[in-house]
């Protein structure tokens, strides 16, 4: 599927999925918990099901200032940025010594996470082109997948042990480190590509942007029905 990117952009893509994977992890790593949570701070569902509302209203709605920030400044800053407010959420959550930091990490972590769709899908869109775009989108679908899939998996290998609910969040910091480190190097190193000549000469001719328009209502449509 790779063969028609070079294998730096291939590289930069697999690490832009593997962040897309781990913003999943953390999406899910609050229900693997939330019982825990209730049980150490005394309180019912009725209270940790509110930490799930903290944590997804600033995930879905920020994602519109998210993307005004990355068409301002970029996603190469950005994702980093999104990366290390969710180490910073998770240490929080980690160290929280009641249940109104808790509530204040989730609510931390949910509006940096808010920032990777807009920022990985940006800069995706901008290091590859026409040709090798729909194959770059297919790993980032994949392993985005993926992540959804093994958290509550690698969530319950984990418990198996003698880990904490405050362990589990500060050793999830742990792959987003990383992940920093990489893409920072990576992203050094890539530049992005030119772009096709079937965009140039879309742009030269001076399509209509109306279609554009309809079509991305259609597919916005297409996903809040699908949620």
């Amino acid at each position: 599927m790779h063969l028609r990117m070079s294998p730096a952009t291939f590289r930069l893509i697999l690490l832009v999925s593997c962040a897309h994977a781990l913003v999943h992890v953390f999406e899910l790593s609050l229900p693997s918990v939330e019982q825990m949570i209730g049980g150490e701070f005394g309180v019912g569902k009725d209270r940790t099901g509110l930490l799930g509302t903290v944590w997804r209203i600033p995930f879905g709605l920020g994602a519109v200032l998210a993307g005004w920030l990355v068409d301002r400044y970029g996603s190469k800053p950005l994702l980093l940025i999104y990366l290390a407010g969710c180490v910073t959420a998770a240490a929080i959550a980690g160290m929280a010594g009641s249940l109104n930091a808790v509530f204040l990490a989730m609510l931390t972590m949910g509006c940096f996470a808010s920032i990777y769709h807009p920022a990985g899908l940006a800069l995706i869109s901008h290091h590859t082109t026409a040709e090798n775009r729909g194959a770059a989108l297919g790993w980032h679908g994949i392993l985005g997948s993926a992540g959804i899939a093994s958290a509550p998996f690698l969530a319950g290998i984990i418990f198996s042990y003698d880990v904490t609910w405050r362990q589990y969040y500060l050793l999830l910091t742990l792959p987003a480190v990383l992940l920093i480190v990489l893409l920072a190097v990576r992203l050094r190193e890539t530049e992005r590509p030119p772009q096709s000549r079937t965009r140039v000469a879309v742009r030269a001719a001076g399509d209509d942007d109306s279609g554009d328009w309809q079509m991305y209502l259609i597919l916005i449509s297409t996903g809040v029905l699908a949620g």
